[in-house]
């Protein structure tokens, strides 16, 4: 097996093709004069616009030299001045010569007076200006004129540069020069040999007529400070040499210069050292997919140990996977040097990666591995020896000894993955990697309805950690490829995922929809389902509250009502298991270690974090480390802190608003389940201690609080223990009743905050009537602002539209579910539109009912819970206005 020739690169004759020519390159192209030009533009240049060439030809305060040259070529002289002035009038005062695309000025000037007039001509342009603005529009040019037409020269060091950069034209300068006899092209050389009078033009001169190093040079070593747009790839496609591009500054491409025109012109010009530019390139953030193609392609055939590093280390951030094949197959001796010089600051994703790639080829890991010196050898044999893991075992699972015999092709993207390291339990010891490569085919057989042997024998016999990282590593492979099929690939990460492979799973999951991937995104909330852990149905809970994609919010609400359901709880069941401990120990605790002194965080009414210095003293944040303080554990302490800062940023709220549901639905808990999410909790104790409990065991409600050492005491603080079989509920105030006094009392003695109004809460009864009738008199007549209404039905909290009192297509008012059964109706005036809900700031209460059913003549609902109308009338109390 023969290695290539890694020195070699020439560009193919289609990238020659896009590069612009030089004078003596490999570029060259022919040339020939486009037909029409120089009659169009007699006609619509100098015939049809001489009322303002003459204008400017006779305008005295115009510059001497340029007035009197434009009036001799208005008269038929080949004054290449004259010509750029009257093309710069023609520019400004608008004339149409671009209709036609092909249209280009310099074989305009070529066909009128030859190639020496025409490139002193077109180079002639660049020095010159008119001050007048005119504006662009049809009729006389003079009514659009803010002042003469005078033309003069611009300064050494101007401003700005031409409002047209004339680009294509010089490139059909430099087609022609690149092309002409050697005496003709000397009568150019020598025209523009003083064109070079600032720095725009001694750009333009630089481009059109590369060749002319020193030309280059001039410009380059103008490029710091540039500030002229469009002109940068000017340059880039006129240098000849890495110095040069070291003069200008140029230390990559920008975006619109990432293009086959600059990349093989420069390429032609430069040769292949100027690889780390184009490799800088793809950093940039704008690239469209096209652009990265072209540069992967480009870089793939330079011989440079930067372009295969720019391959060999963008597997993950790059998904250069797919050409490394071809860049190692080309240059495998300069693959491996590069991937043993770079091993030891290579991530263990990167090393089992291109571990895997010189494992899959045996041109590698044969005659390549052969060519490296000593020391680049012994770091390859490194990687592929797994020195510094445990032997391998000879104590194989049977199930492992074999491939599956139902065994599908490989994928070519699981060599990314197959030299992932699997240690057995104890981790002493790991598989050999053919069993590797066996469970990773068993992997692809493995479904949940159908487990595949090898993996149970894997998970009997491997270390789980082992097993996640494998399973991570597959799935990345998979991503990295974007490989459609192989689907298994995905759906086996639900067999191995640990809190942290959910985590991570969890990040992609929120990303996904942005990337055009919802349906990835909604199997994702599937497979956390799969995996059943706490974790992974926290995370559901999470992407159903924090996504911003409708749909996958939607999806992940229809997860966890699955979950729930084949767990046999309801939502808030569930949601009672999914809040996690955010790293406090058992008591509720987090201490903030600084070394010589420690600070406890604590937590208010809202589950807002602070800490507690060692004197006692509460503080919104931790200070700064001071002299004595060790400053790893308070760099550590601190983000910690601030970790439990911004994971708690919404979930305070959250809690709250569950517990103060809790209390209005009347819902009831299990001794066990109280103390497990609620008083024992972690993280809940802390709004556990701040409001009212009752226990009953079926007879009468018992209340107590929780104390600040988690035991239970009455309002009378005598200890109280919950019995076996009691059940536990958060009390409205009207079922406290008497007792809501004294347990103001008693949380006043103890500075206890409520995290909502409990005990403080309006108690508010339904008169004889209002129960009988359903009717609501005190509030009719009563005026709303529309933004709380309109947040009620956005709640989507048992409120909607309703038409009890509007008719057909009239605008709507709002009903609401009662517990149990009948519904409260809110009759408006002048009604909502739900097509501009907003459209009315105030409405008024025209009739607000109970009743049995959603239409207002149905009879008033019966035993409706003193609760709930206590909350709906404080409700209504607080919208309207008096």
């Amino acid at each position: 097996m023969d290695l290539p020739d890694e020195r070699a690169f020439a560009l193919t004759p289609e990238q020659l093709a896009a590069a612009l020519p030089r004078r003596g390159g490999r570029a060259a192209r022919p040339f020939a004069i486009r037909e029409g030009q120089t009659e169009w533009w007699r006609h619509i240049g100098v015939d049809e616009r001489r009322d303002p060439l003459d204008a400017a030809a006779d305008e005295p305060t115009g510059d001497p030299e340029i007035t009197a040259a434009l009036r001799a070529y208005l008269d038929g002289a080949p004054d290449p001045l004259g010509a750029a002035a009257a093309f710069l009038v023609d520019v400004a005062v608008g004339t149409p010569f671009w209709r036609d695309r092909e249209y280009s000025q310099y074989d305009a000037w070529l066909g009128e007076h030859g190639a020496v007039f025409a490139a002193a001509a077109l180079l002639e342009y660049y020095t010159l200006r008119i001050e007048t603005r005119i504006h662009s529009g049809a009729g006389d040019w003079r009514a659009r004129a803010e002042g003469p037409l005078a033309v003069t020269r611009a300064p050494d060091d101007p401003p700005t540069a031409p409002y047209r950069n004339l680009v294509t034209e010089l490139q059909r300068l430099r087609v022609h020069l690149a092309t002409l006899p050697e005496t003709e092209y000397r009568a150019v050389e020598a025209a523009l040999e003083p064109q070079g009078r600032d720095r725009v033009q001694r750009r333009a001169r630089a481009y059109a007529a590369p060749s002319r190093t020193d030309w280059v040079d001039l410009t380059c070593a103008e490029q710091p400070g540039w500030r002229f747009a469009g002109y940068d790839r000017m340059l880039l496609q006129s240098v000849s040499s890495m110095d040069q591009i070291a003069a200008s500054g140029i230390t990559r491409l920008s975006a619109r210069e990432v293009d086959a025109g600059v990349v093989f012109t420069l390429l032609d010009g430069v040769g292949p050292d100027c690889a780390p530019l184009l490799a800088a390139a793809d950093d940039l953030a704008g690239l469209d997919p096209d652009q990265r193609d072209l540069l992967a392609g480009v870089l793939g055939a330079i011989p440079d140990d930067a372009t295969v590093r720019y391959f060999t280390g963008g597997i993950a951030e790059r998904r250069t996977w797919d050409a490394l094949q071809t860049v190692a197959d080309r240059f495998p001796v300069r693959t491996l040097r590069v991937i043993a010089a770079d091993a030891p600051d290579l991530d263990r994703d990167d090393l089992t990666r291109l571990t895997g790639l010189i494992e899959s080829k045996p041109l590698l890991r044969g005659p390549a591995r052969d060519a490296l010196d000593d020391a680049d050898r012994d770091r390859i044999d490194a990687l592929l020896e797994r020195r510094g893991l445990p032997p391998e075992t000879a104590d194989v699972p049977a199930a492992l000894t074999e491939p599956p015999k139902t065994r599908k092709t490989a994928p070519a993207w699981s060599a990314m993955c197959a030299a992932s390291p699997v240690l057995l339990k104890g981790r002493k010891a790991r598989l050999p990697q053919a069993a590797v490569a066996n469970l990773i085919a068993a992997l692809a057989l493995d479904t949940p309805k159908s487990p595949h042997p090898a993996v149970d024998a894997a998970i009997a016999h491997c270390d789980a950690a082992s097993l996640r990282d494998l399973s991570w590593a597959v799935f990345t492979a998979w991503d990295l490829a974007a490989d459609r099929g192989n689907p298994w690939a995905f759906a086996q990460l639900a067999r191995f995922a640990d809190d942290d492979g959910v985590r991570r799973l969890e990040a992609l999951i929120h990303e996904w929809p942005g990337q055009s991937l919802h349906k990835r995104a909604v199997r994702g909330l599937e497979l956390l389902g799969a995996v059943g852990t706490e974790e992974a149905l926290a995370a559901v809970h999470r992407i159903s509250r924090t996504s911003g994609y409708k749909g996958l919010k939607k999806a992940a609400l229809a997860e966890v009502d699955r979950i729930a359901a084949r767990l046999g709880l309801d939502e808030e069941q569930l949601l009672d298991r999914l809040v996690p401990d955010f790293e406090l120990d058992a008591d509720g605790r987090m201490a903030l270690d600084f070394g010589p002194r420690a600070f406890t965080v604590g937590f208010d009414e809202q589950l807002k974090p602070f800490v507690i210095d060692p004197k006692g003293k509460v503080r919104k944040s931790l200070p700064k480390p001071g002299a004595d303080d060790d400053p790893e554990a308070a760099a550590d302490a601190a983000a910690r802190f601030d970790r439990l800062k911004r994971s708690l940023k919404s979930v305070g709220t959250e809690q709250v608003k569950r517990l103060e549901r809790a209390m209005t639905a009347g819902r009831v808990w299990a001794r066990a389940d109280f103390e497990r999410y609620f008083a024992r909790h972690a993280l809940m104790r802390h709004l556990a201690r701040r409001v009212v409990w009752q226990y009953t065991e079926g007879r009468e409600w018992t209340s107590f609080r929780v104390a600040e050492d988690g035991t239970f005491a009455d309002v009378h603080d005598n200890g109280r223990r919950l019995p076996e079989r009691s059940a536990v509920r958060l009390p409205h105030p009207l079922l406290l009743a008497a007792e809501t006094a004294a347990w103001a009392e008693v949380f006043a003695d103890y500075e206890l905050v409520q995290p909502f109004e409990q005990l403080a809460r309006p108690v508010v009864a339904l008169t004889p009537e209002e129960a009988a009738t359903g009717r609501l008199a005190r509030f009719e007549g009563r005026s709303v602002p529309v933004g709380p209404l309109i947040g009620l039905w956005r709640s989507r909290t048992l409120w909607s539209y309703s038409d009890a009192f509007s008719d057909p297509g009239e605008p709507l008012g709002l009903k609401r579910e009662l517990p149990g059964d009948g519904f409260l109706l809110l009759g408006l005036a002048p009604g909502i539109d739900p097509a501009a809900p907003g459209a009315e700031p105030h409405q008024t209460l025209k009739a607000v009912r109970l009743s049995m059913g959603e239409s207002a003549d149905d009879p008033a609902p019966r035993g409706l819970d003193p609760v709930a109308a206590s909350e709906l009338l404080a409700l209504l109390e607080r919208l309207a206005v008096r």
